[in-house]
């Protein structure tokens, strides 16, 4: 078997259904990929409906939220193939033949050439740019917390229409060869949620390894059910791995960055008096920093 597909789920039963619908009738159900679902203890009935409508997938209902990381190790023990595919679950393939096109041309590739992304896409058709992107430095982070709408971390003059090597890929859709997976021990389980994919990608540079941006194949990335219903939680993963994250690759620039974050935080909640939903997602975050 030369794919195994990797997708980890948290509340997020609708999204998965379709991008496992998108899936089903050119991977898994042709038996050319092996398909393996982690259940982070959903409680949606996720693990259910997933058995019912996709009775070929291999699906590992954990009791506890163990973490995206941690999830999608665990999955990538019982992976077969060649090849590993990490795939959010709020993604779309939405046309036939993408796995087997991205799988040939990684494969063709020289042994350097350890991993690849695809061109990833919001729902409008537009190129979601952190799909291939520089490294977060010390200065970007603290510069996120302050204005997170900016690309910090975007490669200067890239041109999407053109297949590239890339510094770092999204970790929404990543494809693999499954020896520099295990060279470098999959993903840091420190990081429970955001950073992984980051991670990642600086093990994989620092073991001589090259990923690749191939616009010739396309997905589309919904950005999906779990962010929508789990706001407050993901905003205060999100600055905690990115301190871990500091403090992993700059150790001792952590407490000041974390200074930074803090007082980011502070001025949001002055400007968002009377939101009560970005006053929670602060909470959560300014609860996650102490």
């Amino acid at each position: 078997m030369q794919l195994s597909i990797v997708i980890v789920t948290y509340r997020c039963k609708d999204d998965v259904l379709k991008c496992l619908s998108s899936l089903s009738p050119r991977s898994g159900g042709q038996g050319a990929s092996q398909v393996i679902v982690v259940d982070n203890a959903s409680g949606d009935g996720t693990v259910e409906a997933v058995r019912e409508q996709f009775p070929a997938v291999c699906v590992l209902a954990l009791d506890e939220n163990i973490g995206f990381a941690r999830a999608n190790n665990l999955a990538a023990q019982h992976a077969t193939g060649e090849f590993l595919l990490l795939l959010n679950p709020d993604t779309i393939i939405p046309e036939p033949g993408t796995l087997e096109r991205c799988v040939e041309y990684l494969a063709a590739q020289p042994s350097e050439v350890c991993g690849m992304t695809c061109r990833v896409e919001s729902t409008d058709g537009s190129l979601q740019w952190e799909c291939a992107r520089r490294f977060p430095t010390v200065f970007s982070e603290c510069a996120k917390a302050f204005f997170p709408y900016r690309r910090w971390d975007a490669i200067p003059r890239f041109d999407e229409t053109k297949a590239q090597a890339v510094p770092c890929v999204l970790g929404a859709f990543v494809l693999l060869r499954r020896a520099a997976w295990e060279a470098v021990g999959g993903f840091d389980e420190q990081f429970f949620l955001m950073y992984e994919d980051v991670d990642l990608c600086r093990k994989l540079a620092s073991h001589g390894g090259k990923l690749l941006y191939w616009p010739e194949a396309r997905i589309v990335h919904t950005g999906g059910q779990s962010w929508k219903t789990e706001k407050p939680r993901t905003y205060a993963n999100t600055h905690l791995s990115s301190l871990q994250y500091v403090a992993k690759y700059w150790p001792g620039s952590e407490r000041g960055v974390k200074g930074v974050f803090r007082l980011a935080l502070a001025l949001k909640k002055l400007a968002t008096r009377g939101n009560p939903d970005k006053q929670a997602m602060i909470a959560a975050a300014q609860e996650a920093l102490r």
